[in-house]
């Protein structure tokens, strides 16, 4: 469980120094490129560390998984993962919804609490649903939120289209990468 947990705090603790204004001081200190070489390495760390750690957790029951947690995922997924591909190419999806890989990311840890109910699976999706709401309250009350410029409907078919597909190549292989068989 300490690899997890140690993994969490590296991944998150590194991706809340944008929104706490810390990056900045840093960029200044140790350079750009320095900035975002020591940003991949530790987020690459710690989400090594939560996916072993995650592996390695003994299963802690702490409540009885919600009876409707799996179908809430299995409908909200394709929405989540639609946003997550939105998130950073050009597309009209990003006018409407403000911080699409966050709302994702949300969706993701709050349909995934609801259902599994052992402890390293709430430290793995809550970490993540609670960072997300935290980092989109940073976000707007820090002023940074920037706009999306209207581009061409295609680019908005493409998102759906490839966020549409992954969505099935995720479910069909959420066995082999999360351990959890969808079918």
């Amino acid at each position: 469980m300490i690899f997890l947990i140690v993994g969490v705090t590296l991944f998150f603790g590194i991706h809340l120094l944008p929104s706490l204004s810390i990056k900045v001081k840093l960029v200044e200190r140790v350079g750009e490129n320095s900035y975002k070489l020591i940003f991949s390495v530790v987020s690459l760390t710690g989400l090594g560390l939560i996916i072993y750690g995650f592996k390695l957790s003994e299963f802690v029951s702490l409540w009885d998984p919600l009876p409707w947690g799996r179908s809430a995922t299995y409908w909200v997924m394709p929405i989540a993962i639609v946003l997550i591909c939105a998130a950073d190419v050009p597309n009209n999806i990003k006018r409407v919804v403000r911080h699409p890989m966050l709302i994702a990311l949300t969706l993701w840890g709050a349909t995934h609490l609801a259902a599994n109910g052992d402890l390293a699976s709430t430290i793995l999706f809550a970490s993540f649903a609670i960072y997300s709401v935290l980092d989109i309250t940073l976000v707007e009350f820090g002023g940074r939120f920037k706009a999306a410029e209207p581009v061409s409907a295609g680019w908005d078919v493409g998102v759906v289209a490839f966020g549409l597909t992954l969505t099935g190549g995720l479910f069909y292989f959420h066995e082999y990468f999360a351990g959890v068989p969808l079918m």
